[in-house]
């Protein structure tokens, strides 16, 4: 019997986010191993970039906000390539994305633009791909799908109120979905990042005293790199994890432990 493949050749994955970070890394490795990329995220422009780079994929803008966007995006991997084997759900965006230098306030004091604004992207972003997603694996055959979570689907810190309800969420969708259309031939499972060293993290994680505290609870007394997660990302939507459904890897060196 031959041994489960990391062969990719001929399937048609999704990745959102994928224009920088862990989505491109992800992206990226999928390519190397012969997958057909929709390379999907909010800025086109950087799309087309990380799709250049990628034989057989496609750059596709969207906005997981928008429902509409969502089935677009699973529309050009139809029309490009005829079917969905997997998708990576890993589009999302932390409070401080949208209060740029401004301090985290106190949850009793958090503008309600940023609670919504974080659970349109990390939460309901999620929902609307996978609504998009599944009646096209539905009708091609099934596959595997990966969403992205973080240590905060499991543990929480203070000031980190919309963050840590929307990746709870994300791995709450992940189980349903996982029960629902197992017997269908949908997987789902999920990731589990800890602290990833990437262009938009990396001032703040190296700050002299943040960086002591953030590595100290690490047993691997290393940052993540982008590709340390793809890698995981990558086993899960392959047919090496077949068995695999409902799970969620923590990528985190050793944090959660």
């Amino acid at each position: 019997m031959a041994p489960p493949s990391l062969d990719f050749a001929g399937k048609a994955i999704i990745v959102t986010g994928a224009a920088s970070g862990i989505g491109a890394a992800t992206a990226r490795l999928l390519g190397a191993a012969g997958a057909n990329v929709i390379v999907a995220d909010r800025c086109g422009e950087a799309a087309e970039r990380v799709a250049s780079e990628i034989a057989g994929s496609v750059a596709c803008q969207t906005d997981v906000t928008d429902p509409a966007a969502c089935k677009a995006m699973v529309e050009v991997a139809r029309q490009k390539f005829g079917r969905l084997d997997g998708a990576f759900n890993n589009a999302g965006i932390t409070e401080v994305s949208l209060l740029k230098d401004a301090p985290i306030p106190e949850t009793h004091l958090l503008p309600l633009e940023i609670w919504r604004g974080v659970l349109s992207v990390d939460l309901d972003g999620v929902f609307y791909c996978l609504q998009a997603e599944l009646p096209l694996m539905l009708e091609t055959g099934g596959g595997a799908i990966v969403n992205t979570t973080s240590l905060q689907a499991h543990i929480s810190y203070p000031r980190t109120a919309p963050y840590t309800a929307a990746k709870h969420g994300v791995l709450g969708l992940t189980k349903t979905i996982a029960k629902e259309y197992g017997g269908q031939g949908i997987r789902c499972n999920a990731v589990s990042p800890g602290v990833v060293d990437t262009p938009l993290t990396s001032d703040v994680i190296h700050l002299p005293d943040y960086k002591d505290m953030l590595l100290a609870p690490i047993p691997l007394k290393r940052f993540a790199e982008p590709l340390d997660i793809a890698r995981a990302a990558l086993w899960l939507l392959s047919d090496q994890s077949a068995y695999v459904n409902g799970a969620v890897i923590a990528a985190d060196g050793g944090y959660l432990a």
